[in-house]
């Protein structure tokens, strides 16, 4: 699973890279030459949508997906790891949703283009079905170790532990 998060990290860095370019050069010729091109903005929109969905799955390798952590951290120690393999049962149930739903969507745009970009919808939507099969792999992983009280590194000193 590592090499699969450091894999999607990658992408994720490659799809910020190009997104901070192509804004920068629309930020250029917007000001510089009183032009901007259409296709700049949709792609920089559809590029943030996979990049945050990508970023959203390596959280749930590590178990830093947004919670309310009040209940957590009113319960005794005990109960803490009850409480987030629950929540991750709860993640994967959410990731499934939108996988099946988003796989659905992109059967229904398929014929549909982007406006600007002229590309199918369906390629922009791809990323809800590829993030449901990212999230519930790394979620799963998350479960196995916290049930075998693994955590990874960066889960050792989680708020409400006492360190």
């Amino acid at each position: 699973m590592q090499l699969l998060e450091k894999y999607v990290g990658w992408v994720v860095i490659a799809i910020f890279s190009l997104f901070v370019s192509v804004t920068f050069l629309q930020v250029v010729f917007r000001y510089l030459f009183s032009t901007s091109f259409g296709w700049i903005d949709e792609a920089s929109r559809y590029g943030f949508i996979w990049m945050v969905c990508l970023a959203a799955s390596i959280g749930a390798r590590h178990g830093t997906h947004m919670a309310i952590t009040l209940l957590e951290e009113i319960v005794p120690q005990t109960f803490r790891r009850l409480l987030r393999l629950l929540g991750d049962l709860g993640l994967i149930g959410f990731a499934l949703l939108i996988g099946f739903g988003g796989w659905e969507l992109m059967g229904l745009n398929m014929t549909s283009l982007t406006p600007a970009l002229q590309i199918p919808i369906a390629y922009v939507q791809a990323i809800l079905p590829i993030f449901a099969v990212l999230t519930t792999l790394f979620a799963i992983e998350h479960f196995i170790r916290l049930l075998i009280d693994r955590p990874l590194d960066a889960e050792t000193n989680l708020p409400g532990d006492g360190a």
